[in-house]
Parts: structure tokens; C-alpha cells; sequence
């Protein structure tokens, strides 16, 4: 290896890879160099030592998505649910639109390890999704008699639950626009957040925006699927129909998604 010139091409690489909506196939250059870190065993070791320089981890590099970064609390290139949602009151509501999205578009585990699996997602059953949840929390609430409320083995999502149903689905503004605050608003943010850090794409308006995943977004689901509340979300029983629209089974027959990892920051 020549390090001079290696190095310029591993930094190249991880610059096409801080690029969101770029893939391999829109690039000959970046083709190149993902090609040849699957098939140089050194240079893809001076990828990997490259990006712990940044706080990064190297979580995939693919033909389809190219290079994928994961990222820790502490560099600089870290993303969380704070930098596209500035009020508080409104995190909740986006963190579980994140989960809701990831768990509709990847219903079976499966469909996190089949390359031909595109998922299919809008704003309306993501919401439906969520209010199914929230009402199988509710019944498993009512049936324990819990006096605080709290399934014990779902402190995590109670928690959540309690603010989406205190929200508006969607609420309107006088010229009948979707009021900044309602989930159905928030969710539409999340997504659009998505879109454009290369993990969906816009596929159309109906059912309040529709959006299809990309080879990234797969990679990435992959790498989160065993979080807890992921994991949580398939237990309750909430899956999908043919059509995307969220249906009940039940959650002694719901599977989680499989594949245990760490966060990892938005990308391509």
C-alpha cells in the first residue's frame, strides 16, 4: 500500500460516506473505493482506524447503501431526536414516530436481511400504528389493575405512550393545514428528516405522505433492531397488513427483529 495515497482514499471515502444522498450507484469513484474495501483487507483497516479518529464506527460498507457510519454521544457527528426537534414537548411524540416508522417499514425480521425489501410507510398508519400500541399498553394496564398504571415490563414505552395520547392526531390551523403540534405533523417531521438524511424516499401525498426505505435506512434498522423498545413494540402484537396498514395479532405469536447492535448516526 502506498500511504500517502491510501489515506487520500479512505478520507474520500468517508466524505462520499458524510454524504446523505449519495449512493455507489450514483458515483463511479465511490463505487470503486466500496468495491475495494470488501476486497482489500488492509485498506478496509485503515477505513476502520480512519474513522475512530472522527468517534466513528464503520457499520457497513454495501454495494447499495456504501458506506455506513454509526456514531457516538460524544463526536461532533453524533445525531439524536434534539437536532430536528427543537421543543421538548415534542420529543416523545418523535421518538416513537422513529420507532413506529423502523417497526412498520421491518414488521418481520426477515425483511431486515432480504436486499430486495423495500419498506412502505405514511404518516397515517405510522399514527395508527402507535394508537394501536398505546391501546394494547392500556388494556394490559386495565387487566394487571396496576395502581400506578405502569406494566412493569414496559416502563420505557408507558412512559411514551402517556404523552402520544395526551396529543391531538391532527389538529388543524384556520386555512384547514396541519397544526405544527399534532402527531400527524410531527411524524411527517421525522420522516422528512429521514428523507433527506438518505434513510427514505418520497414516494407520494396519500395518507398524509408516503415513503419508501432505502438500502441505509435497512442497514441501519439492522443495527438498532435489538433496543429495547423495538423489541417491545413487536411484543405487543402490532404488525402490518399486505397493504402497510397496522393490524393486531396475537403477542405470544409476534416476533421481534433479531439482530442486536448500538445507535447509529443517520446517513446515505
Amino acid at each position: 500500500m502506498n500511504n500517502v495515497n491510501d489515506t487520500a482514499a479512505v478520507n474520500r471515502l468517508l466524505a462520499f460516506g458524510f454524504q446523505p444522498g449519495l449512493t455507489p450507484r450514483r458515483n463511479a469513484e465511490y463505487a470503486t473505493l466500496v468495491d475495494r474495501c470488501r476486497t482489500d483487507q488492509a485498506f478496509a483497516q485503515l477505513l476502520h482506524a480512519a474513522a475512530r479518529g472522527f468517534d466513528l464506527t464503520v457499520i457497513a460498507v454495501d454495494p447499495r447503501a456504501g458506506l455506513v457510519l454509526g456514531a457516538t454521544a460524544e463526536t461532533q457527528f453524533a445525531a439524536s431526536v434534539t437536532d430536528h426537534i427543537t421543543r421538548p414537548a415534542d420529543r416523545p411524540i418523535a421518538a416513537l414516530a422513529h420507532l413506529a416508522i423502523a417497526a412498520l417499514a421491518y414488521y418481520r425480521p426477515e425483511d431486515l436481511d432480504d436486499p430486495a425489501h423495500v419498506g412502505r410507510v405514511t404518516v397515517r398508519h405510522v399514527d395508527a400504528m402507535v394508537e394501536r400500541a398505546t391501546k394494547e399498553l392500556e388494556r394490559q394496564v386495565a387487566e394487571a389493575g396496576a395502581d400506578d398504571g405502569v406494566p412493569a415490563d414496559h416502563p420505557d414505552l408507558i412512559q411514551l405512550w402517556r404523552y402520544y395520547q395526551r396529543r391531538n392526531p391532527v389538529s388543524s390551523t384556520g386555512d384547514d393545514r396541519a397544526h405544527s403540534k399534532s402527531r400527524h405533523a410531527l411524524i411527517k417531521r421525522v420522516a422528512e428528516y429521514l428523507a433527506d438524511n438518505g434513510m427514505l424516499r418520497r414516494a407520494g401525498k396519500e395518507n398524509g405522505g408516503t415513503y419508501t426505505t432505502t438500502a441505509r435506512y435497512q442497514i441501519q434498522v439492522r443495527e438498532l433492531a435489538g433496543q429495547q423498545m423495538l423489541g417491545q413494540l413487536a411484543e405487543l402484537g402490532i404488525t402490518a397488513g399486505p397493504d402497510g396498514t397496522p393490524a393486531f395479532s396475537s403477542p405470544q405469536t409476534a416476533a421481534a427483529p433479531a439482530t442486536p447492535a448500538t445507535a447509529a448516526d443517520p446517513g446515505d
